[in-house]
Order: C-alpha cells, then structure tokens, then sequence
C-alpha cells in the first residue's frame, strides 16, 4: 500500500518567498523610475528550477507607457544576474529557482475595458 502524500503547499509558499524577497530589491533597483513597480504572480516550476516573475507598472501619466515599459524590462533583463544574485542570499532552500520577468499587462487591460463601459454609459444618458 502507498502512503498518503500531504500536500504542502510548497510551491505556492516558494512563490510567496520569491514574492517578498524579490520585492524590495526591485524596489532598490529601480528606484529611478517615475512609476510604482510591483510584483502581481509568481509561477514556479514544480521541479523548483525557474519561477517566472510577473511585474505590473503603475504610472501617474498614461503618455508613453509603452517606451517605458520596453526601458524597464531591458534594464531587468540587463541586470537579471544581479536580481538572482540578491535572491540567492536570502533564499535558504536547496535548490533555488532561476527566475525571469515578464510584463503583465492584466491591470491595463481592465483599466481600458472599463474605460469602455463608461463611455457606453455615457452614451446611454
């Protein structure tokens, strides 16, 4: 008879780390940037071998976001081994993910559509 595997959780609690750890040093790195960089999803491997980071910039002006989003995932990537480097002195685990950054683009997205629904109210009045 198998025994009974308890599920941990691990991988959402390595996701969480990476979330908190990752956090600060981002905010360090990119302190001259003019927006609010955040953290929205980390997804790691169940092999725990690479975690992709998901990043969301928030911007006070909506003029050129694009150009800006292109400068600041160019500057991660540039400096991704550096990124990894301040997570692998804080991360106590024997086998560390490698992690990437991806621009999510989720929270545009929902700020257009429900730009959308007001000028159909609008319309509608």
């Amino acid at each position: 008879m198998k025994p009974v595997k308890k599920d941990t959780n691990r991988i959402a609690k390595v996701n969480s780390l990476i979330q908190h750890q990752l956090g600060p040093v981002l905010q360090e790195f990119l302190d001259w940037q003019k927006g609010l960089v955040t953290i929205t999803k980390v997804e790691t491997t169940k092999d725990m071998k690479w975690a992709k980071v998901w990043i969301s910039v928030f911007y006070s002006s909506k003029e050129d976001s694009a150009a800006a989003d292109k400068k600041i995932m160019d500057f991660l990537a540039k400096n991704i081994y550096d990124l990894q480097g301040e997570l692998n002195k804080n991360f106590h685990t024997k086998i560390i993910p490698r992690i990437s950054f991806y621009l999510d683009t989720s929270p545009r997205y929902v700020e257009h559509i429900d730009e959308l629904i007001k000028e159909v109210h609008e319309e509608e009045e």
